[in-house]
């Protein structure tokens, strides 16, 4: 990833980080100010190389870090 894509992505962590609880989509795109397909693209990107995972709750997907992966991924 280029450098102001990985700062994307580590803001999404961070944001994700904060939220322990899971956020969709739709609040991430809302927390960053970001386009909801910006966001949409970058949390594919961080589940592919597993840092995240994604569960469905009723129709909402919601977005949480995984740790071990994201503290190897910020050393």
């Amino acid at each position: 990833m280029g450098n102001n894509n990985h700062k994307t992505a580590e803001k999404i962590l961070k944001i994700l980080l904060k939220h322990g609880y899971g956020l969709t989509i739709e609040e991430v795109s809302k927390i960053l100010k970001i386009n909801r397909a910006t966001a949409s693209k970058y949390l594919a990107i961080l589940e592919a190389k597993e840092l995240i995972l994604i569960r469905e709750v009723g129709k909402a997907k919601l977005h949480y870090v995984k740790s071990r992966e994201m503290e190897k991924w910020l050393k």
